[in-house]
């Protein structure tokens, strides 16, 4: 990543040319969307001939990370100075692409005509959302950074560029699927819990210590709140088929991107009869899920089967 920007740098450096009587006023970048370099941490806008350019690495402690945390729930700031997120605005000869800003080596042409840098003082506030939308009883969760600038100075050495806030814009930079469907079902009895699972989906129900799944045909209703523990959890990679149910999950290799609590709606457990004896079909009415500030509804969801033989 060093590399990648120096030379990204060290090219402006020698093709800027000196626009020190040029005095910009606006930053005209509204309604441009934020991009992103594959292998770095450049977040950027491009408006023809102009780029507007943050560089949100983070290379404390000998390690090269981002200052866009993934985990954040809240506001976040990441103060502007030498060592941490810097702003840099610049115009070129002609026309943009993202192939321009993010080539390893940079390109002999558009060249840059002047260059304005952020200096110490500033900051950069920026606020993660997770939002989930659903459709056809599936949810799709959209995560994004909304960036602002707060009390910004861009200069090129003369001129001044100055903001007392910016709105940079929000880059959505994940979305994953929660289908609330599970295929694999398995009873954990010293928990009294019912765990299902299916690719990237995890579902657990802490049932009442003195819950049984009958061996008549019926149906039991139960009213889900922050007690009764119905969550399902999304990870980040395809959970094993022959991974034990009941036992902890390896947080290391399997890491939880979302946990998501019913905590309003009903828990439907319809028993009946089948060729192999009694299965458990589940099904979920109205039940709101949350994470934090988020939440969805679901108003009519068939969960799967369980067969305590299978």
């Amino acid at each position: 990543m060093k590399k990648v920007f120096g030379l990204f740098v060290i090219a402006a450096s020698l093709t800027a040319c000196d626009n020190g009587d040029m005095v910009f006023e606006n930053l005209n970048f509204e309604g441009k969307e934020i991009q992103k370099c594959q292998d770095n941490e450049l977040h950027f806008k491009i408006n023809s001939n102009e780029l507007l350019l943050v560089d949100f690495t983070d290379n404390r402690n000998n390690t090269t990370t981002s200052w866009l945390n993934r985990e954040a729930e809240l506001d976040k700031i990441v103060p502007i100075d030498t060592d941490r997120a810097k702003i840099y605005y610049r115009t070129y000869d002609a026309p943009l692409s993202n192939n321009t800003i993010c080539s390893l080596f940079a390109p002999a042409n558009p060249k840059v005509t002047s260059e304005y840098t952020s200096v110490s003082g500033g900051k950069i506030l920026y606020t993660r959302t997770m939002a989930p939308v659903v459709k056809d009883g599936i949810v799709t969760v959209t995560y994004a950074f909304t960036i602002n600038f707060e009390n910004i100075t861009l200069t090129n050495g003369t001129s001044e560029i100055k903001y007392t806030t910016y709105p940079f814009g929000t880059y959505i930079y994940d979305t994953s699927k929660i289908s609330l469907n599970y295929t694999n079902f398995l009873f954990c009895e010293e928990e009294n819990t019912l765990v299902g699972n299916k690719t990237i989906e995890l579902l657990k129900l802490k049932l009442a210590d003195d819950f049984v799944f009958p061996t008549t045909e019926t149906t039991q209703t139960i009213h889900l709140s922050t007690e009764n523990n119905l969550k399902t959890f999304i990870y980040d990679k395809n959970l094993s088929s022959d991974l034990k149910l009941c036992e902890p999950i390896d947080k290391e290799k399997y890491k939880v991107k979302e946990e998501w609590t019913a905590t309003e709606g009903t828990l439907i457990i319809q028993s009946k009869l089948g060729a192999t004896g009694y299965r458990h079909s589940l099904k979920i009415e109205n039940a709101k899920f949350t994470n934090g500030k988020s939440s969805f509804i679901i108003t009519d969801k068939d969960m799967g089967i369980y067969d305590p033989r299978t």
